[in-house]
């Protein structure tokens, strides 16, 4: 039985978690344009304050007690962090760093234009190369969308949807959306660096928002945002409804007929189907090998 005092904490969560997050970032955001801290202690100061928060959160009050983490699927989880995600998140996070150094030091079309803009177009740019490459790993057919599915796979695999399990993902993944969508444009662009630093504020948050395992409602900030109430359809084991292929925006889903959004209404299933016949995430090298094999 749920007390009045979880039920509150729960309801002050559900509508206040997302706006005070925003506050959170902002305020980050604030502080780094007043030059009192520089871009790279922003994005780790911004990571390193929501994820703990996030996690303590979800563990305490989940939305679904069926996706929350278990001992086994943390087990199966750990092989990728320790095999494959402790190295990419490095990656990650030192591609981010460089995207932040590089951004400094590049002249293109952008680069003059008003912050505002340059705020916006990064956002819409970077979304359309996500968007494009995130729906082809979904549907496209012949010899490439088989190559892409199976590089994209593991991170549908598993049937719950938590914080950690957004670390099950294959290398190739990220190896490829990561200079495609955000470092490639950032050089061809020449953003400010002021301009790839909230980006990546804004995204951080976002990127832990859409695996949470808590109830959430944004609201009409679904209709920009991919938060967690859009992103669980994306993770939903019927094909039907596992679209939202926005990382961060949901216009392109939107104007291009993949958006499903049902307030309060939770997937029946998530992972993928049997007939996709894979291997179960926790077989971890067979899922490395997925993109290697005929």
């Amino acid at each position: 039985m749920i007390s009045n005092g979880s039920r509150n904490t729960r309801s002050i969560i559900r509508w206040g978690l997302y706006p005070m997050s925003w506050i959170l970032v902002l305020s980050i955001i604030d502080q780094y344009l007043a030059g009192n801290i520089e871009a790279g202690s922003a994005w780790l100061i911004n990571a390193s304050v929501l994820a703990p928060l996030y996690f303590i959160i979800e563990w305490r009050f989940p939305y679904q007690q069926r996706w929350a983490m278990t001992l086994a699927s943390f087990f199966k989880d750990l092989k990728y962090v320790v095999v494959n995600s402790s190295f990419m998140s490095a990656v990650s996070a030192a591609l981010a760093l460089f995207t932040i150094s590089l951004s400094g030091n590049t002249q293109g079309w952008a680069s003059s234009w008003p912050l505002p803009v340059q705020i916006v177009l990064c956002f819409l740019i970077f979304e359309a190369i996500n968007y494009s490459l995130h729906r082809a790993m979904h549907e496209h057919r012949g010899k490439l969308g088989k190559i892409l599915w199976k590089i994209h796979a593991a991170h549908h695999l598993p049937p719950r949807l938590y914080l950690v399990m957004h670390a099950v993902f294959h290398p190739l993944n990220s190896l490829l959306i990561q200079p495609l969508a955000i470092i490639l444009p950032v050089w061809l662009m020449g953003y400010d660096q002021k301009t790839v630093t909230i980006f990546l504020l804004v995204m951080g948050m976002h990127g832990l928002i859409s695996h949470f395992n808590v109830d959430i409602r944004m609201g009409w900030f679904n209709y920009i945002f991919v938060g967690n109430e859009v992103h669980r359809y994306h993770h939903s084991a019927d094909v039907h409804e596992a679209k939202n292929y926005g990382a961060m925006l949901t216009v392109y889903d939107q104007l291009f007929g993949t958006f499903v959004y049902k307030p309060g209404v939770a997937p029946e299933n998530l992972g993928v189907p049997e007939s996709a016949a894979l291997p179960d995430y926790g077989q971890t090298l067979k899922v490395l090998k997925l993109p290697f094999t005929g």
